[in-house]
Parts: structure tokens; sequence; C-alpha cells
């Protein structure tokens, strides 16, 4: 190799390039406020799965779509088949240590700096197929059949300059609180995701208690919004629909505490939560609970089965593997077992990715719930902020926008 003579940084840029544009299977994803940590397969390929029930017997890192019963496969990277490194230092040497022939012809000079980043403007979604899409939600909500319903769509684009590197540093730099990732797979392609929302986590230091949480409503960031007194009536109910949901489960469990609402920073914009911790009983597999809260009403609907079926014959599109959920299920950190499942969202499907560093064509996933009394003006405003957000991970002009 012939990067080993660069500083780290720059070494990772090429290295971690390069490892997308091979196709190799591999996670590169950062838990909120902890290190980075690499799963790599150098052969085989992933698991594929067509039901929760088979997570039951699983350990590595999932990833799931939002439909189950589409064509679209639970994906499971397994620990035990993985290379695995945490923290840069150790993913650096992982990488710099393959010796796949793709590396070796195809890795450019070490002393190769790619230009910036041209300036960009954020291409914005014709407002007619959302504006079909939201007209007929609308309808079914004022008819009275659903408390809530989630209308999602994308934004498809191209960016001239792609450097996986730095949009995963910029988004673990600017976005602590959020999980991070990049995944990929033949069964799924190359996803990027930055996602504030947790479906299921191992409390740390607990190995049976859990965490899962309601996060609904959405505003622009800003120091006034961080004050609960700031959020509209819709936004509240929002939350509250989202919460009752999940305690109306829980409750079914034993006891559990719920902490909340509360506003909290999610890049550019801020959200609604409440955080709701449990004991799992010894007898009920982990897979029955994520049928249960899989899809939540964050990003599905109420009641939960019919907007499923409702969003799938009128959404305008599938969203594959956009509002599923991805993490760590059941993996081996010391001496416990921990699961870190969470909702995707935030997310960037890559569609094209040439040799090398550009032009990568792409698509961004964004969402929102809509209330019988949500207007179209003010939703179209909510997921345009929202792809503003995803977008600030690979276009350096809006880090801080």
């Amino acid at each position: 190799m012939t990067v080993r003579g660069i500083d780290q940084s720059a070494r990772l840029r090429v290295l971690l390039q390069v490892l997308v544009l091979t196709k190799l299977p591999f996670v590169l994803y950062r838990l909120p406020h902890e290190q980075p940590r690499l799963l790599l397969m150098p052969q085989g390929q992933p698991s594929s799965y067509q039901s929760l029930s088979e997570l039951d017997a699983a350990s590595g890192f999932v990833m799931a779509p939002f439909s189950l019963e589409g064509k679209d496969p639970i994906v499971l990277w397994p620990q035990a088949q993985c290379v695995a490194a945490s923290g840069w230092d150790e993913i650096d040497a992982l990488l710099s240590e393959i010796e796949q022939p793709v590396y070796r012809c195809k890795v450019r000079a070490a002393d190769e700096v790619p230009c910036p980043l041209p300036q960009a403007e954020i291409v914005t979604l014709a407002q007619g197929q959302y504006q079909q899409d939201f007209a007929g939600f609308s309808a079914a909500l004022r008819q009275g059949s659903y408390q809530k319903l989630v209308l999602s769509s994308y934004f498809e684009q191209e960016i001239a300059r792609c450097f996986i590197w730095d949009n995963f540093m910029r988004a673990c730099a600017v976005k602590p609180e959020l999980m991070v990732a990049l995944v990929q797979a033949p069964q799924v392609g190359t996803w990027f995701v930055a996602t504030p929302e947790v479906l299921l986590r191992t409390v740390p230091g607990t190995s049976a208690r859990l965490h899962t949480m309601a996060l609904a409503g959405t505003m622009p960031y800003s120091a006034d919004n961080m004050e609960l007194a700031a959020w509209s009536p819709k936004d509240r109910v929002e939350q509250e629909v989202v919460t009752s949901y999940l305690t109306a489960i829980l409750a079914q469990l034993g006891s559990y505490e719920a902490h909340g609402p509360y506003p909290v920073k999610a890049g550019s914009v801020v959200h609604l939560r409440t955080d709701l911790t449990f004991e799992l009983p010894t007898e009920q597999g982990l897979s029955e609970l994520l049928a249960a809260l899989h899809p939540t009403p964050a990003v599905c609907g109420l009641p939960k089965a019919s907007a499923q079926q409702f969003i799938a014959q009128h959404e305008s599109y599938e969203r594959s593997y956009y509002a599923g959920f991805l993490g760590e299920i059941k993996c081996r950190t010391g001496a416990r077992l921990r699961t870190n499942l969470f909702v995707n969202l935030r997310t960037i499907e890559f569609l094209q990715t040439p040799w090398y560093w550009g032009p990568w064509r792409f698509r961004s996933y964004v969402g929102g719930g809509l209330l019988p009394a949500s207007t179209f003006e003010s939703e179209y405003a909510e997921i345009c902020a929202k792809n503003r957000s995803v977008l600030s991970n690979l276009k350096p002009e809006f880090w801080t926008q």
C-alpha cells in the first residue's frame, strides 16, 4: 500500500473511499457520544432474513426495511464473521492491512489532494408530487380514519465530489448526539445515516434494562425552540400520540419509567422527546418487542397496521430501508451483550458511486407526521428543513446553517 506514508486523516480519506468502491460488505458506525466502530466482511456476504423472529438467534449489526412484507430483506452483518476495529487508530490499521487486489491497483498516489467541493444549491423537491400525496393523506385524516399518518418523500440529487471520510467525520463532530452510520452490502447497496431516534437500546451498565423513546414534532433549531413553551398544540399532540402508543405496549410488559417530553437538538432541527425505560420479561424474545415497536407511530401512524397499509398504497414511492431500523443487536462488548437499534432517519442512499471522488448520485429521504389540522405549507417547509439537515453531512457550506 502506498498510503502508509501520509498523515492519518488523509490516509483514511483514501482508504474509506476505496472501501466503498470495492463493494465489500461493511458497517462503519458511531453510537451517540462513543468511539467509531468498523465491522468488515473480507469474505462472504451478510445474512438475509425475512422475519424478525429470525433475529432472536442473531448477533451483529442489523438493517431492517420499513415494510417486512416487501422485496427488501432484513440484513445482518454477523459479529462472528466480521473483522472488527474500534477507534480511528484501529480502523486505520485494519483498512491499511487489507490486501484486496482492487486496493493495490486502484488507490491513487498518496500525495494526491482532491479539489474542494464546489458550491452547490439544494435541489428542492417538486411541490406537485408531494402536494398530491399530501392531499390524499390529509383527506383520510379528516375523515377520521386515522389519528396520525406519516408522509415521506425523497430528494434525488447529484454532487460533483463526495468524500465519505469527510462526510462521516463531519456528522460525528457536528452531531455528537446522533447515531451515525455508513453501511454497505449487496442486498442493500450503500446508505449513510445520521439519526436521532432510538428504537431500542440496552441501558449502559445493565444487561436487562432497555430504553426506547417517543420522538415527534419538529422545528428549526433556536434557543427559543429549546423551551417547551415554544411548541405548538399540533406538535405536542403529535408527540403525545407516539408516547401513548409506546406506553400502552410497555404497560403490558410490566412497570416502566417515563421522562419528558422535552426539546432535543438534532443537527439543525429540534424535536420533542420522551424517554421510556423498562425491563423485558425473561420469557419474551426480543423479536416480539421489535414487532410491537416497529414501525413506530413516529414514522408510520395510528392505527399502526392500517396506517402502514395506507402508506404502501398511497405514498408515491417505496420506502425500502428508510424508516426501517438499524444498529447492534445482541453484540458482545466485554462481558455483556448489548443492543443499540435506531430508526433509519436522516438517510441518504447512494445510487451511483463512480470511481474515486465523483460525481455521485444519491437520494435523501425525509418525512413528517400529519394530523387532521396539518397544512401543506407548514409540512412542506418542515421536510425541506429536514432535508437541509441531511445534506449538511455532504455539503460543507451547510455545516453551520
